[in-house]
């Protein structure tokens, strides 16, 4: 009867590892296409205000954008992935899918904001430079709109994920459709 027990106690505990590495994995993934999706947006930023810099003769290294971007997006990759797990934004979730999206964009640009202006803050801190170098309040509503703007796509998929399943969305994005549909002859209308 004892050996039971034990037996018993040790298939509970490798259930919860294997919920635990499952989690942990499907965590990642979540991870993983934050920063991809984040990473690629500012890239293209970057690589846009580089050509911007450039035809003011202001020199801008293309490489450093770009790792800096990919850090950034890093970083905010695991503010999005923290800020999910607290369940931020969730409270539309029971509203038509685009007002769950909208209002998820908007809180998580928030978010991503509040980031943005901290890191400016704390470079400026750190070179021990003037708060003037701050970017102005027109500046900041600018790039708010920007990420708002930005995240939709990223919030589309995420709640098409939930409504539909994340396994039918892959499917719907990234299998090759077999089966078509014939439309009737105008004869037969």
């Amino acid at each position: 009867m004892g050996d039971g027990l034990i037996i018993g106690d040790l298939r509970m505990m490798t259930g919860k590892k294997s919920r635990w590495k499952e989690r942990f994995v499907e965590e990642l993934k979540r991870l993983g296409v934050s920063v991809a999706y984040i990473g690629v947006v500012l890239s293209v930023l970057s690589l846009h205000r580089g050509i911007i810099l450039s035809q003011h003769n202001i020199a801008f290294s293309f490489w450093e954008g770009q790792a800096f971007a990919w850090v950034n997006a890093l970083i905010l990759g695991k503010f999005v992935l923290i800020a999910e797990v607290l369940h931020a934004g969730e409270r539309m979730e029971d509203q038509p899918l685009l007002y769950s999206i909208m209002f998820k964009s908007a809180v998580f640009g928030a978010i991503l904001m509040a980031c943005h202006i901290l890191e400016e803050w704390l470079v400026v801190v750190w070179h021990g430079g003037p708060t003037a170098g701050l970017p102005t309040l027109t500046e900041t509503l600018s790039l708010g709109v920007i990420v708002f703007v930005a995240l939709i796509p990223l919030f589309t998929a995420r709640e098409f994920g939930r409504v539909v399943g994340k396994d039918e969305l892959a499917s719907l994005l990234f299998r090759r459709r077999t089966n078509t549909v014939t439309l009737p002859s105008k004869s037969a209308l």
